[in-house]
């Protein structure tokens, strides 16, 4: 991301004052949600590995089936569990919270899932995902999908 600096110049008299003005802060909230949208288009267009993308190295997965431990693992947990597009169907979130800590560098969100398909009945369910900042970007550190 690229940071640039607006200077105002005011004329008063009887000289000129220079004032720094701050770039916009960043929103983490709207960055996070940003990457939850993406992710459900990665994931209804059957992209798997963009879909996993975001998951830190060592990323904690909860489900009802088990805890799979960090991105690699959790990525041959979902291509084993969805084969193909047609096993993983359509996904979108209804998001019921997004928190943003003190200083910006974590994101919780709790949303509803939905999982719709052409030719069985739709489902859903609950998650709670926390994001943390990274030099590299949001990483998806914790995945508690039920």
């Amino acid at each position: 991301m690229t940071v640039v600096a607006v200077v105002t110049i005011a004329v008063m008299a009887p000289g000129i004052s220079v004032t720094a003005q701050a770039p916009p802060a960043s929103n983490p909230r709207a960055e996070v949600l940003a990457l939850f949208e993406q992710s459900a288009r990665d994931w209804s267009r059957g992209d798997i590995d963009a879909f996993c993308a975001v998951y830190a190295v060592d990323a904690l997965f909860i489900s009802p089936s088990g805890i799979t431990r960090g991105r690699q693992a959790v990525l041959e947990r979902y291509k084993q569990r969805y084969p193909g597009t047609t096993a993983m169907g359509t996904l979108s979130f209804d998001v019921l919270e997004a928190r943003v800590a003190p200083g910006g560098s974590a994101v919780t969100v709790a949303a509803r899932w939905h999982l719709t398909y052409a030719i069985k009945p739709p489902v859903s369910g609950l998650t709670l995902i926390v994001w943390h900042r990274t030099p590299a970007g949001w990483r998806l550190v914790q995945d508690a999908s039920m």
